[in-house]
């Protein structure tokens, strides 16, 4: 069970939009990955949605892509865990929270396009 407060706490970390595919390894990346699409994102962990379930607790491993400033793709891959999966129409929707905080020195990308975003609706 969660402590008091803990998923309030999670929630006032601001989420961005952020829509692009995503694969979703099982097992840290040993398992069969899942093409899953990535609708939102924050530094503790993220919401996709997928034709196909996972487990609630199973470790994961999260891949996607972004282009550089030169048009060049660059991967990054964050480990977490599924925090929930809940039926949808189109098949499941899936959050997971990352083992570790997204810092610019982990996952510089990602880090980048969050940092970004917020600004934004600051």
């Amino acid at each position: 069970m969660e402590a008091p407060g803990k998923s309030d706490d999670r929630r006032r970390h601001h989420r961005t939009t952020l829509i692009g595919s995503a694969l979703i390894a099982r097992g840290r990346g040993t398992g069969r990955a899942l093409t899953a699409v990535l609708d939102n994102a924050n530094r503790l962990g993220a919401g996709l949605h997928a034709k196909e379930p996972v487990e609630v607790n199973e470790a994961v491993t999260v891949t996607f892509a972004f282009l550089d400033q030169h048009g060049k793709e660059q991967q990054e891959k964050v480990s977490g865990r599924v925090a929930w999966v809940k039926p949808w129409e189109k098949g499941f929707l899936i959050g997971v929270v990352w083992d570790q905080i997204v810092t610019s020195e982990k996952n510089p990308w990602l880090f980048l396009y969050l940092d970004e975003m917020l600004k934004e609706t600051a």
